[in-house]
């Protein structure tokens, strides 16, 4: 049978904002990714995230990316291999004391925005990335972009790692994502996000940007919640998966 995780990026306004629609969504996957106050998040969303995500039985992960509010983490900041390694030790720190504080256990991490493209892209930056993940605890698990220098290297260092696919973004022919100023790098509609899905899950494979195709490893799929669709789509995937005999659950890492 095949094994589907869901994850999603959450708290990502600031105050009560999009709380209940986090909130709402939680139920329907397995795997959170909690922003950590840089580039989006504050601890009253971090900490009622984290009680929530307990209460569905969800994995809970931290999402550190640049603090960049104004860009909302999607603008690189250029910092150094030093200053990516103490921004993702603070962030996950903060995020594995507050989970624990409430009684939880911290899961993984996946990088935002601009910091996991890069890191996807440049393995010095990656290779920092995953020494500040190793060195809180290596029993963390890493998201990473399927196919990328930070799979690699999260492997190299003895990390448990996820092979990350996106139901609702278009793939450059290198796997990497379409930047989002190019022309239909988002897929918008329930019924495109559902063909992609169905491609990246059944065959290991997704249609590019150049409308040729590649494979791409899918340990989780990633949904944003910010999408128009995305309660539509998380309902027919999950009704999808049962008629196809896809068991939809967190990843159990051996």
């Amino acid at each position: 049978m095949i094994k589907l995780d869901i994850n999603c990026d959450m708290g990502e306004g600031f105050s009560r904002s999009r709380l209940q629609e986090d909130i709402g969504i939680l139920k329907w996957i397995t795997s959170v990714n909690i922003a950590c106050g840089m580039h989006a998040g504050d601890p009253h969303m971090i900490s009622s995230l984290i009680e929530a995500a307990m209460r569905y039985r969800v994995k809970i992960g931290a999402h550190p990316g640049y603090p960049d509010i104004q860009g909302f983490g999607r603008r690189s900041l250029n910092m150094s291999v030093r200053e990516v390694y103490e921004l993702v030790l603070y962030q996950v720190s903060a995020l594995e004391g507050m989970t624990r504080a409430l009684g939880g256990r911290l899961h993984h991490v996946k990088l935002h925005g601009a910091l996991y493209n890069e890191a996807a892209e440049r393995p010095e930056m990656a290779e920092a990335v995953v020494r500040a993940i190793v060195d809180l605890n290596e029993e963390l698990s890493l998201y990473a972009l399927s196919g990328s220098a930070l799979v690699e290297i999260g492997l190299e260092y003895g990390l448990s790692v996820a092979e990350e696919v996106f139901a609702d973004r278009a793939y450059l022919p290198n796997g990497r994502l379409a930047p989002r100023d190019l022309e239909g790098s988002v897929l918008i509609s329930k019924e495109e996000q559902m063909e992609q899905t169905r491609q990246l899950v059944l065959t290991q494979q997704v249609k590019t940007v150049d409308g040729g195709s590649i494979e791409l490893a899918a340990d989780t799929l990633c949904v944003h919640n910010e999408s128009p669709d995305v309660l539509p789509f998380l309902v027919e995937l999950h009704k999808w998966a049962e008629q196809n005999e896809i068991s939809i659950e967190p990843i159990q890492f051996a």
